[in-house]
């Protein structure tokens, strides 16, 4: 007995996770024996809840003409708490011969989570890292498990170019495997040519390219943002904004002096992002604060038709003048630490 939960939150590779362990669990038998497959993502509520009890019953039916069965249930993140009960209770007890696979790709029931955990289930998370070091080696990991061998560069050249687009790395993979095997030790070059244009990003990727000076990069990420990440421009405006108004609020606060006062002021809950504003607020100082505000706020009214400028221009120009000041605060408090 098998009994496995995917979850992630990008359907793709939640489908392609899916495929390996039904092809695992299934082998060599016959697909059409063995295999039953249900979906509670359906319109209606009684529809939800009938593909339940569905799956439930399959579950609990022993199969004819083959040892084993093997029952999926997707999207068990769709159904209310009621709706789930007969899956609960088959839990509790269920039939050896019997395989089963959850899919998820949202919050799933406490109930369910407690019951899987019980009945000695595995829980297989399909989500990756929007770190660029950790996001890199799962793409060498998957890259591995499917047997192909990619130079540094290559792999860093996916890693650059999908970003966080990793619903197109099955893609990728099948491509390449049906372009070169698995004999050849690939090369950017041999990779480059598959890859499509860039994928989106994490929108703090933004701000850290902004907040390091790095006028390059932090175009390069708003690109991605507005292209591949589909993000409109008054979002990324929005975003722009809280962060630094994170600095305007920390400027001169009285009784700020620790990352935890930060946190508090902010309405923070980690102290990871609370020590980035404090050092950030501290490394701009107020002048540069204040400019910053208001080249945010000037690009916003052109956004809203005061200038008849692309919306991506206006965009570009606001980036680069941020990452310009956040630069120039930086050197200029290297040129007075050095007076």
């Amino acid at each position: 007995m098998t009994i496995y939960l995917i979850t992630g939150d990008d359907e793709s590779l939640v489908l392609e996770e899916l495929g390996t362990r039904v092809h695992e669990l299934i082998g060599d038998g016959d697909r059409s024996l063995m295999l039953d497959d249900y979906d509670a993502e359906k319109s209606t509520v009684e529809e939800v809840d009938a593909a339940v009890r569905a799956a439930v019953d399959a579950a609990n039916t022993l199969a004819l003409f083959t040892e084993r069965r093997v029952v999926v249930l997707r999207h068990i993140n769709v159904p209310k708490v009621d709706g789930l009960q007969p899956l609960v209770a088959y839990l509790a007890s269920p039939v050896a011969a019997t395989d089963v696979i959850f899919t998820a790709t949202g919050a799933v029931a406490k109930s369910v989570l407690d019951a899987i955990k019980k009945a000695g289930g595995s829980t297989v998370a399909t989500t990756v890292s929007q770190k660029p070091k950790e996001r890199e080696l799962w793409f060498r990991e998957q890259l591995e498990l499917a047997g192909l061998r990619l130079d540094p560069h290559a792999i860093s050249a996916i890693n650059e170019t999908l970003g966080n687009d990793t619903g197109r790395f099955p893609g990728v993979i099948d491509t390449l495997l049906s372009t070169y095997g698995t004999d050849k030790k690939l090369s950017y070059d041999d990779v480059i040519i598959f890859l499509g244009e860039s994928g989106s990003t994490a929108p703090w990727h933004l701000t850290d390219a902004i907040d390091t000076g790095n006028t390059g990069e932090a175009l390069k990420v708003l690109h991605r943002l507005m292209h591949a990440g589909e993000m409109h421009p008054l979002q990324v405006m929005v975003l722009l904004h809280r962060h630094f108004e994170r600095f305007a609020r920390l400027d001169g606060a009285a009784g700020v002096s620790s990352a935890a006062d930060a946190m508090v002021l902010l309405s923070i809950r980690s102290e990871f992002p609370a020590r980035k504003a404090m050092q950030q607020a501290e490394k701009l100082g107020s002048d540069a604060i204040t400019q910053g505000i208001m080249l945010i706020a000037d690009a916003d009214v052109q956004l809203r038709g005061q200038r008849d400028w692309p919306e991506e221009l206006v965009m570009e120009v606001l980036v680069a003048r941020l990452s310009r000041l956040a630069g120039g605060a930086r050197r200029n408090r290297a040129i007075s630490r050095q007076r």
